[in-house]
């Protein structure tokens, strides 16, 4: 239990952290950076304020992303390789997670869903110096013992600009 709420505050502290701004010139052509999926059926999009940012970092990649209704979705990518299909789910969080972050009526309410309970698909399709592209999907229960609730993740495709990992 206590690594699941360690999990959910990670996913927090990844929102603060990888939701910043930043200066659109290096944007892939054609309409710069995005995160876009269905949550149960419902369009979710990144803020306009906040671009997608990825990291890779000892062949981990991390894509956090933000809504202007501080929801968020960050996937995470264990033993990334480049190109390629990475799956998660049976419970095991070394293959890696898609998650999604629910806001609550109040700050420090909010339920996490997490692949890592059900399963995921991410489908790395281009990677440049300068951004990561692909699609994922997902069936994510709540991030608690005995879930009873879970969120279907579709239709789920991203540009990510890719900063350095300080």
């Amino acid at each position: 239990m206590k690594t699941l709420k360690t999990l959910g505050a990670m996913c927090l502290l990844a929102t603060i952290l990888f939701s910043c701004s930043s200066d659109d010139s290096n944007s892939p052509s054609g309409g710069g950076y995005s995160l876009k999926a269905k949550v149960n059926g419902a369009n979710y999009s990144n803020s306009n304020h906040f671009d997608p940012m990825a990291v890779i970092t000892n062949n981990i990649l991390v894509i956090q992303s933000s809504d202007n209704g501080g929801n968020s979705i960050q996937i995470q990518v264990m033993n990334y390789e480049g190109v390629g299909s990475y799956t998660s789910g049976n419970n095991n969080l070394m293959a890696g997670y898609i998650n999604y972050l629910k806001a609550g009526a109040t700050v420090g309410q909010f339920k996490t869903f997490t692949s890592v309970r059900g399963d995921g698909l991410v489908e790395i399709t281009e990677v440049t110096a300068t951004h990561v592209k692909g699609t994922f999907s997902a069936t994510a229960p709540e991030n608690i013992s005995n879930p009873t609730e879970s969120v279907e993740i579709t239709e789920g495709t991203f540009t990510a600009k890719i900063q350095e990992a300080q």
